[in-house]
Formats: C-alpha cells, structure tokens, sequence
C-alpha cells in the first residue's frame, strides 16, 4: 500500500464514521459513533490492518523491489501511452464482454507495453509466442498487430474474438500437460493469470526448446495436478507465498527467473520472466530428464494429501458453483438437521422463539460427510446454502439462527416497489416451525397454508 496523505472516510452500518491517513510513517485513525462497534474498530480492526499494511510492505518489497527493473520507465511510458491512444478508446466503445472494460483494456496494453519493449531488447526478430489462457485475446490481438506472430488459446470462446481481423490466431483449445507439445516453434509461452496452467507454463517452456523463454502474471493459486494451492505459512499471504513457492520451482527446473513489478490497475501485478537458463544447449536433454523426476516428486507429494487422480483441466462450460445446483433431497436433508438443531432445547410455551444461536463450524460436524462433500464440490459449502435459504435463516459473522419472517409493508420497503407481488411462496415457518409463524396470515409477507413440509 503506498504512503497516502489523503484522507478517507466512510459510514459503517450507519452507525459509525471511521477516517485513516498516513502522516509521517504513522498511521492516524479517528473513529466516532456507536460506542461498541468503536471500540470493535480500535481495539481489534485497527492493530490488524496496521499489522497487515506492514507484513504486505515487507513481504512485497523483500520479494520484488521497484518496478519495471527490466526496462526503461521513459520508454515504456511513452509506448504505453502510444498504444493506449492506438488501441483503447476503440476496443472500450466496442467491449462485448460483461467484465469492465475500463479496467481490462488497459490493462492488457500494460502488458503488452511490457513484453513489446522486453521482446526487442532481447531480439531483432519478429518474436513467435503462445499465450496460454488467453480469454478474451485482446493481449494476443495488440502483439500480432504490432508485428509479432502467435496463438492464443483458451478452454471457451470469446465474444469479442469475432471482432478481431483474421490474422489475430485464436483457437479454442484445452492445453494439459500431455498435449502441451503440440506448439513447438514457439519463442515465449505467456501466462497471463492463467489459473491452472501456471506452474506448467515453465515446462512448456524447458520441454519446447532451451531457446524457449516464458512471461507469467500468477493471480489464483493452483498446483501442478490442477488442485487449489494451500498456504503453508501463516505468516505471509497466500499470494506472496504462492509468488515464491513458483519463483523456487522455475529456478529447480533450469531457469534463471527474473521477478519483476507491472504497472496495471491490479493487485496482482508482480511478473515471472525466464529467459536465461542455469544449463547449456547441450545439458538441455538432461535437464528435461531431471524436471520429469521433479513432477514425479511433486505429484507424489500432492497425490498423498489430493488423492490419486491426474491433472484436471478447466471444464469447456464454466459451472454454476453456489449451491443452486444440489439436489433438492440432499438441501432438504440439511435444512433439516441444521433445523431440528436450532430449535433443541427451546421452550416452546413461552413467546414465539428464534430458536438458538450457534456456530456453523459447530453445525458442519452435524452434516453426514457425503454431503458436506457434495456442497463442496458446488463451491461456498455450508454457509453458502444457508445463505441461498436466506427467507429461513440469518448468518452473521459466521453464526446462524432463525431470520424473523419479513411483514407485506417491510418487503416493499426495502424493495421500493409498492407492487411487488407477495403472498406467493408458502410460509416455512407457518409449515415447520413448531410455533407456526410469528405474523399474522395477512401480514406476512409468504403465504399461510396447511401444506405440511417434508423438512
């Protein structure tokens, strides 16, 4: 985070304003409103974002010092510029892609910039490269209509790539490491946020040729089998862990690697680049033979904690992963458990009761493993689900309870539609809860009815 003398405020659940600015290498905080949520702020949020600032300055500057060591800032700066007027007013006006374009245009020419400038201080030639992962190809298209030639795959097509002349070569292509030689007259591989490939992108590399350089932009962390990378440190963030843990493994497989900073509006911004080897042309046979001994190591290693399963590639039709794809029975099966949990021990003489307040790591030991399995593999897990049922329950900050059903008047208030329709979808708790609804049949917002539930 850089040293900022400007002032920032905001309002916290509109109770609280809170205001940080850095003064002479300390942090200043001013803090006013609700006495708890204040003392919430400066007693435990303050210490742990000035922690964070810290270990995030260290940890980054330790990593990669400066940026763009590899060129000269002038220059880039005027490149920058001049392909920003060449390419991005255009490409922003005709954006077809749901992502922001503001932000990804200019990126992408960022990057270009980079390897434009980092390619003709390294060769006089037309540079022949592949960009694996590409998505949308605005990288690949700027490099080919600046002179150079290559492919850009990607597991999906684009729409913009219908867009682009007919010489930006773009193909829809799964690459796993069994038919990554299938691009061999290649001078760099690029890997521009490219998930699961990036570890094997320095392969590709080495297993091309020992002329074959690499550039690569880590963002989402994976190993080499295609599974989510774990933090082994607590100490460091994933991503700076992640950053040296890929530095280490390019260097073991005959890489000089050379780390450096982008200039692009993201976080993740600090670059790999191989393009000098530990090895001669000559021991380049024996160092593919020692990198397929490394994978070995490698993939024995994960196979032990991941199970025993081969590389798993990206799948052609991206998944709907949040929970509104598990089976209606298994949702059902856990609405009940997580139900008959909350409402243990209530005594249900008394006024209408909310049921219990308990942890979801306390609920999750409650779930039958096959379940919890299977909400897993639909991303988000327990908490996820409870919070699609958001109409039966509340979660915050990590608890779960009972939600108290909303009235006719509060759901058009906050939706600010005085026709929206209600009384649509029966009341669960009219149905489950063992003292029926705490609304009366016209003011709640669902619809009374006498159909009993499974749940």
């Amino acid at each position: 985070m850089k040293k900022a003398t400007q002032w920032y405020s905001k309002q916290l659940f509109h109770l609280i304003h809170f205001g940080i600015r850095y003064i002479k290498e300390y942090w200043k905080f001013e803090i006013r409103g609700d006495p708890k949520t204040e003392h919430w702020l400066k007693e435990s949020v303050m210490p742990c974002f000035v922690k964070w600032n810290s270990e995030i300055n260290t940890y980054v500057s330790k990593f990669c010092s400066g940026s763009l060591n590899l060129l000269d800032v002038a220059e880039y700066y005027e490149k920058y510029n001049h392909l920003k007027l060449k390419y991005g007013r255009e490409l922003v006006k005709i954006w077809p892609e749901c992502t922001d374009p503001a932000k990804f245009v200019y990126e992408d020419i960022a990057i270009a910039t980079y390897l434009l400038l980092l390619w003709s201080n390294t060769s006089s030639e037309k540079i022949r490269f592949l960009d694996i992962g590409c998505g949308n190809g605005l990288l690949v298209y700027i490099l080919t209509m600046e002179g150079h030639s290559g492919i850009g795959v990607d597991v999906r097509k684009r729409k913009i790539w219908d867009m682009y002349p007919v010489n930006v070569m773009l193909q829809e292509f799964t690459v796993t490491p069994s038919n990554s030689g299938s691009f061999t007259e290649t001078d760099w591989i690029i890997g521009n946020h490219s998930d699961e490939m990036t570890p094997w992108i320095p392969i590709i590399a080495s297993r091309n040729s020992v002329k074959c350089n690499f550039f690569l932009l880590p963002c989402c962390a994976y190993n080499i089998d295609g599974t989510k990378y774990q933090r082994q440190n607590s100490s460091k963030s994933q991503y700076m862990e992640y950053l040296e843990y890929i530095k280490n493994f390019c260097d073991s497989i005959g890489f000089e690697t050379i780390v450096d900073r982008l200039k692009i509006p993201s976080t993740k911004r600090i670059c790999l680049v191989g393009k000098k080897r530990s090895h001669t042309e000559k021991e380049h046979e024996y160092n593919n033979n020692y990198i397929n001994k490394v994978l070995s190591k490698e993939l024995h290693t994960l196979t032990i904690y991941n199970g025993d399963q081969e590389f798993k590639a990206r799948e052609a039709v991206e998944r709907v992963r949040n929970c509104t794809q598990v089976d209606k029975t298994v949702i059902d099966t856990i609405i009940s458990c997580v139900t008959k949990y909350l409402l243990s021990d209530i005594n249900f003489k008394a006024s209408w009761s909310p049921g219990r307040e308990v942890e979801i790591q306390e609920l999750i030991k409650l779930i039958p493993k096959d379940k919890l399995k299977m909400l897993k593999s639909e991303c988000g897990g327990l908490q996820t689900l409870l919070k699609n049922n958001h109409h039966i329950f509340k979660v915050v900050n990590g608890t779960v309870t009972f939600r108290y059903p909303k009235t006719i008047s509060e759901v058009k208030e906050n939706l600010k539609n005085k026709h929206v329709n209600t009384h649509v979808r029966p009341c669960w708790f009219h149905i489950n809860h063992p003292q029926g609804c705490p609304l009366d049949d016209n003011v709640c917002s669902f619809l009374h009815t006498n159909i009993h539930s499974n749940q």
